[in-house]
């Protein structure tokens, strides 16, 4: 999928999604935040209450580790597949780690601005831990230069009523790569006290800067691949869904398995550098909190 499913990978769940692609972040932050929203209301249930604590003064960990299956870059006919560590620290309204709003941030800080019942609104800034696309990932980009890691800083909002999660997210990268934005669904079943389900459609978004950086072809790419320039422009770049499972093994200990599918739109979907219109990612993990 695209930049954003990064801030939702799974119930509980938050992990390095720095190892992503772009194409693959988006999704991964929407389930993770959504993820730990839900294991938090888990834990403040079990503490007797039925109305999460937003900010509490409590430090909490999260470590674990993971293997993800996902496409290489944007549009990739070619996949990847490793093993991902799983870290994340909270204190308050702050967090470090795997950044749980992920407005298409992989691992860094952040802050919440707003935490209750019912509204989530966050701030986050974070980076690339690999490169979003290297000429190396498929022989159709050999002599086009990699796309550079690079800083990227996001708004991600979500509202949580009884079943139903509505969330949005907004990012902006450096080194060209632009602006992202999101918004999906998620309907959650609780099918058993300690296992959870969840399953939900997202839609991205990109501007110019990043349609162009991740799907078009200047002149000297152009000269190189032997084919007219190719102009890429703002628009619906994604559209697909998700589903994620959650089960509680013990207090402390969880296990997850994440998986969701993407259709590029648009001009990203007819991109010369686009091999495979369909965005998967397969992930599954497992995690302990303290």
């Amino acid at each position: 999928m695209h930049p954003f499913p990064l801030r939702r990978i799974a119930l509980g769940l938050i992990f390095p999604l720095a190892t992503l692609t772009p194409s693959t972040r988006s999704t991964a932050a929407q389930k993770s935040a959504d993820a730990n929203n839900v294991q938090s209301a888990a834990a403040d249930s079990n503490d007797g209450s039925s109305v999460p604590d937003p900010f509490s003064d409590k430090w909490k960990f999260q470590l674990g580790a993971g293997v993800i299956n996902a496409a290489r870059y944007p549009g990739s006919r070619f996949d990847f597949t490793r093993g991902l560590p799983i870290v994340s620290i909270s204190y308050d309204r702050y967090f470090i780690g795997g950044v749980p709003g992920g407005g298409g941030a992989p691992a860094g800080i952040g802050a919440y601005l707003l935490r209750t019942e019912h509204w989530v609104v966050g701030l986050d800034v974070g980076g690339d831990a690999r490169k979003p696309r290297r000429a190396s990932d498929d022989p159709i980009l050999r002599g086009w230069g990699d796309i550079p890691g690079t800083a990227r800083g996001g708004m991600f909002a979500s509202y949580n009523m009884d079943w139903l999660s509505v969330h949005g997210a907004v990012s902006v990268a450096g080194h060209n790569e632009g602006v992202l934005a999101s918004l999906g669904a998620d309907a959650t079943y609780h099918a058993t006290q300690r296992l959870t389900l969840s399953i939900g459609p997202e839609v991205t978004w990109g501007n110019n800067q990043y349609a162009m950086t991740f799907f078009g072809l200047d002149a000297a790419q152009s000269q190189i691949a032997g084919i007219a320039p190719y102009r890429a422009r703002s628009g619906i770049n994604s559209v697909g869904g998700a589903a994620t499972a959650s089960y509680m093994l013990t207090e402390h200990w969880s296990l997850a398995a994440h998986v969701s599918y993407g259709r590029l739109q648009g001009d990203a979907a007819n991109s010369p550098v686009t091999t495979d219109k369909t965005q998967r990612v397969y992930g599954a993990f497992v995690m302990y909190r303290f």
